[in-house]
């Protein structure tokens, strides 16, 4: 019996390689802190955290709690701009630092079971590219006298 390499690997490299910064490149988008202590918390706020560029498969978000916030009440939605609660609805804001959420497949409105994440797509042609942007929501804020501090990630996959 033979083996018969069709990987792209080998002898017949770069028959099928995908390479580096080509389709199906998988990575974490994000991570840096979102740093709302100093500001002034207000119901209604978006404030957007991750660009998403256009051909952008995210197949997962994710949310950790740095500093919480201070005051009463502070829940906060994940979305984009199509839903503003479409990764997280209702994260604490106020919950102990470490703190970690995350988006749910099959419950979340952007990472439904059927396909697993959310495609944002090019409108059908390269001169009308379509990006969004990962958004954090402040839904309920009661007394906030000082904001949280958090870190927003996306699992992703270019598709160009």
């Amino acid at each position: 019996m033979a083996n018969i390499d069709k990987t792209g690997c080998g002898p017949t490299a770069g028959l099928n390689a995908i390479p580096h910064d080509g389709p199906g490149k998988s990575y974490v988008l994000g991570g840096q802190s979102i740093d709302l202590t100093g500001a002034a918390i207000v119901q209604a706020d978006v404030y957007q955290c991750l660009a998403i560029p256009p051909n952008t498969l995210v197949e997962s978000v994710h949310i950790i709690i740095d500093t919480a916030a201070v005051g009463t009440t502070l829940t906060m939605d994940v979305g984009d701009g199509g839903s503003t609660a479409g990764w997280m609805a209702s994260t604490n804001g106020k919950a102990t630092a470490g703190t970690y959420d995350h988006s749910t497949v099959g419950t979340d409105a952007r990472s439904v079971a059927a396909n697993n994440g959310y495609f944002y797509a090019n409108a059908g042609t390269v001169a009308v590219p379509l990006g969004d942007s990962i958004d954090v929501v402040m839904t309920t804020a009661t007394a906030i006298t000082a904001g949280p501090k958090f870190r927003v990630f996306a699992v992703c996959s270019n598709l160009n």
